[in-house]
Parts: structure tokens; sequence; C-alpha cells
């Protein structure tokens, strides 16, 4: 049997889990989702080996990991969008002594190494990788994908698969609508699970798509005295379709300070709201776009080129950047997982600030990114804008 882990933990702690045909077993923190272990076993009951496999929405690798297992002379791409799990990712195929090369879009910067050439390909890329796909394993849940980004990556998915290659997909969720527009994608489907709000169906392309749909959106924004401007957003991107109020309301209290020729980073830009508002008020500012978030990047050089603003930075990245002498940070933070990740976004602000430059940050209630903010920085004041709040703070030294 061949034991695959994805955490640190003694076997003794560890969740164990083992593959229906008895191959495989996960060592894992807390168990496999429940997708992922629907694909495994799907995997293990394939007897094709196709040449080339995609696995996407999987984050952890285990499935990656028995998929070459299964099949060691087949090419494989597993995908994700967010470089926090290809991180994740990556440690649990080195700690398995499996090796990846990673990519990532060409227009954005990142940390991470590439790595050695590899019949594995890690992507952290705001669409699929093009290749003509034999077999894609496709795992999705209503809390991370939503129906439109569900369709528009099976629709991805479906552009790329080979004439006669098969979609295996696993959903935890509502199944009803998503059943049907993979029906109406493909012509046909399988289904092999269908309890306790989750499935497993296998579709095989016959034909391409007559016609493949955008779900790209546009919508205005602007701050007082300065332009509207039309951005693009994405699926999976915060507040797609819309300008975040909260976005606005920071927006509007960093132009009010806004001087020429600045150095300005906006962390988790999304589609670059924040960034570009300012950057279309003082064109000779230079802004640095930080995110984790590989399709955020991709529709902020999206509208970067629609509006013309030319020499700006997109850094793809969950750990802030180590740059230094920046005039302006600002930030709208998620606030889930214990404000761990305002927490880095106040870590990161610390590093970057130049001797008195300002930072600012903005919450609906403040409280829990106040107290972030004074691990850091002293000099603070919180400023009311829109029904939110901008916590201003000042690096006084470094």
């Amino acid at each position: 049997m061949h034991t695959i882990r994805t955490t640190d933990l003694p076997a003794s702690q560890a969740k164990s889990e083992i593959s229906d045909d008895k191959r495989f077993r996960v060592l894992s923190r807390s168990g496999l989702h429940a997708t992922e272990a629907l694909l495994i076993d799907r995997i293990c009951a394939t007897t094709h080996a196709p040449a080339h496999i995609l696995l996407t929405g999987n984050r952890t690798g285990a499935l990656a990991m028995v998929a070459a297992a299964c099949f060691p002379d087949s090419r494989m791409t597993c995908h994700t969008l967010d470089l926090h799990h290809a991180r994740a990712i990556r440690r649990n195929l080195n700690a398995n002594g499996v090796s990846a090369a990673f990519t990532h879009d060409p227009f954005v910067r990142c940390p991470v190494k590439a790595g050695a050439p590899s019949r594995l390909t890690l992507a952290c890329t705001s669409d699929i990788p093009d290749a003509p796909y034999g077999l894609a394993l496709f795992a999705a849940d209503s809390a991370t994908a939503t129906g439109e980004l569900f369709i528009d990556q099976l629709e991805a998915i479906h552009q790329r698969l080979a004439l006669g290659g098969a979609c295996v997909i696993a959903y935890e969720g509502d199944t009803g609508t998503l059943l049907k527009q993979i029906h109406q994608m493909f012509g046909n489907l399988s289904a092999h699970t269908d309890t306790k709000g989750r499935f497993c169906v296998t579709a095989v392309k016959r034909e391409p798509l007559a016609k493949p749909r955008t779900f790209c959106a546009d919508f205005t924004a602007s701050i007082p005295g300065g332009k509207p401007i039309t951005l693009a957003s994405l699926p999976g991107v915060f507040c797609h379709r819309r300008p975040d109020t909260g976005g606005l309301a920071l927006a509007e209290i960093a132009a009010r300070e806004l001087q020429p020729k600045q150095r300005i980073l906006d962390l988790g830009c999304g589609c670059g709201l924040v960034g570009l508002l300012l950057a279309a008020q003082q064109p000779d500012a230079h802004v640095t776009f930080v995110d984790s978030h590989a399709r955020a990047l991709a529709a902020t050089h999206r509208n970067l080129a629609a509006l013309g603003l030319a020499g700006h930075t997109l850094v793809l990245s969950d750990t802030g950047i180590p740059e230094k002498g920046f005039d302006r940070v600002v930030g709208n933070p998620p606030y889930f997982s214990d404000f761990r990740i305002a927490q880095m976004f106040v870590d990161t602000a610390s590093g970057a600030l130049r001797n008195g430059g300002i930072g600012l940050l903005v919450a609906k209630s403040p409280a829990g990114l106040h107290t972030c903010v004074k691990t850091r920085f002293t000099d603070t004041a919180v400023i009311a804008r829109r029904g939110y709040n901008v916590i201003r703070f000042t690096q006084l030294s470094i």
C-alpha cells in the first residue's frame, strides 16, 4: 500500500483514509475533503492512461500524487488559483518526494521558484493552462466556487479537453442547477455519487462548445474630484461585478493626501480598484499591486491596459513583499482566520513604509483591525467613511 502524507503529524495522531481499491493510504490532519476522496477513488478506477491529465480545485496535492502513482508515464498539470493553496500543494509534494515545476502568469512577479522541469507542473495561473488534456479532474464546493466561477472553469476545461477526453467533476453543495449546466455543456454525463449534498459525475467531450461564454463584468468607479474609470472583474475575484464600498472609502481617504511621484503599495488589490483610482488621479505615481489570487492580478492587468496606465508592478504573493521605501500602503484585508491575514498586512506595511510613510487599512468594524495595527504602530487614527472605518497610521521610525 502506497502512503501519502499531507501532514507532519505522526501516523498515530493523523487521520488515515484508504482508497476503495486498497492501493493508497492518505494521512492528513483532519481528513480528506469529500470531493478529493471521491476523485481519488475515480482515478484509482481509471484503466486508460491519458497522455496529459489536468487536476484543478485540489488544495493538498493528494489527488495529484495518486494520479502520478497510477499513471507514471502521463504528464500532469495541477492547477490552482491561489498561491496559498499552491504553496500547500508544493510543500506536500516535496514531503512525499514528488518533484514539480512551478509556473505563474507572465505578467506577474512571484517569490516561488520555478523548480526543475518535471512531468508534473504546478500552475498558479488565472486560467487553466492550454493543453490537449485527455482527462480532467475538477474538485469544487459551494464555499470556494460560486456558480459563475464553477461554470467559467468548467467551460475552460471543456475547451482544453481533447475530443473524447473525459472530465470527472466532484462537487459539494447545491447540485441541481450545476448538473443541468454540465449536461448542457457536454451533452452527456454519468453520475457516480449523489448523496449527502455531494455528486461525482463523468462527462465526455464530443464536440467543441458552440458559444463559449464570458463572465468578465465591467463597472464604473470614481472618487471626488476624479474622472470615473471603468474596471473589469472576473469570477473568483473579491466583489465581482461591483465596486466594493469599503474599497471606495479607502480610496477616497487615501486620495486626500496623495502627492506626485509617490510609491504606493496596494495589498490584497483584488481587481485593482483602490490602486487604479489613485493611479488615475496621480498618473506619475507608481503602484505595486499585490494579491495571492491569480485572477485578481489578471483583472488588474487587464484594467491597467484598458486605462493606458503603464509602469506599474503586479506581484503574486500570499506573504507580502520584502521591498521598502513606500510612501503609502493601502489595503482592505479579509478578517477570517482570527485576523492572521490582517496581521500580515500590518506586518508588511511596517516593513514597507519609509520613515514618515502612511498606511491606510479599511474595516467595517475597526476594533479587531485596530488591535493588529497597534502591534506595530503607535500613531494611529480611525476615520469614518461610507459606513466603514479607515485606520490611518504613520511610520515614525525605522
